[in-house]
C-alpha cells in the first residue's frame, strides 16, 4: 500500500505542495488555486507532466468538483451534509467519503473495500496529511480528492477556531 504525505494547504503560502512518499522522496507537485470560487488543484509529476486536475464546478455552500485524470473526466464530487460526520459522494467512481472536518480524518470506501485513509499528522516539517492508498492505480484521484478535503477542513468555521485557539478564561 503506497503512503503519501502532503503538507497542509493552510500552511503552504505559495500554492504549491510537494507530495512525498513513505521514503521521504518527492513524487508529485500539487498546485492549487484556493479561493471562494473556481478552485483548481492540479497534480504534476516532477518532470512537469500533468496527471490530473480537480475543478470546482458550482459555487454554493456545498460546491461540486469535477475530477479529471489524463484529460478525461472520471468523476464528480458532491458534498452531502451530515450531523456528526461529513459525507462526500464521487459519481462515476461510486466512492463514498466519510470523514470528520474537525479532526481532518477521512476514509474512501467502494462497497466494502477501503480505497484510501487520510489522517492529519504532525510531521517533522509541520502539519501534514497522511494518505494510505490501497492500490497504485488510485493514487492520482485520491491525492486530488485529499487536496479538496484538506481545503474544506481549513475553510470551515471550526477550522478557524482550531487554528486560532482562543484562550478563554472564566474567573
Amino acid at each position: 500500500m503506497p503512503i503519501f504525505y502532503i503538507k497542509h494547504q493552510a500552511s503552504s503560502s505559495r500554492g504549491v505542495s510537494t507530495v512525498i512518499d513513505d521514503h521521504q522522496q518527492p513524487r508529485y507537485l500539487l498546485v492549487g488555486k484556493r479561493g471562494l470560487r473556481h478552485d483548481v488543484f492540479s497534480l504534476y509529476s516532477l518532470t512537469g507532466d500533468l496527471h490530473g486536475e480537480i475543478h470546482q464546478s458550482t459555487i454554493s455552500p456545498s460546491p461540486n468538483f469535477e475530477l479529471y485524470q489524463n484529460q478525461a473526466r472520471i468523476g464528480q464530487l458532491k458534498k452531502i451534509w451530515g450531523v456528526w460526520h461529513e459525507f462526500v459522494y464521487v459519481k462515476q467512481l461510486n466512492w463514498l467519503i466519510i470523514g470528520d472536518l474537525t479532526q481532518n480524518q477521512y476514509r474512501i470506501i467502494y462497497h466494502t473495500q477501503t480505497i484510501m485513509q487520510a489522517n492529519s499528522i504532525l510531521a517533522s516539517n509541520g502539519p501534514a496529511f497522511q494518505l494510505t492508498i490501497s492500490q497504485e492505480s488510485d493514487v492520482v484521484p485520491c491525492i486530488l480528492i485529499a487536496a479538496v478535503l484538506n481545503h474544506w477542513a481549513y475553510n470551515q468555521p471550526t477550522a478557524l477556531i482550531r487554528r486560532v485557539r482562543p484562550n478563554l478564561r472564566f474567573e
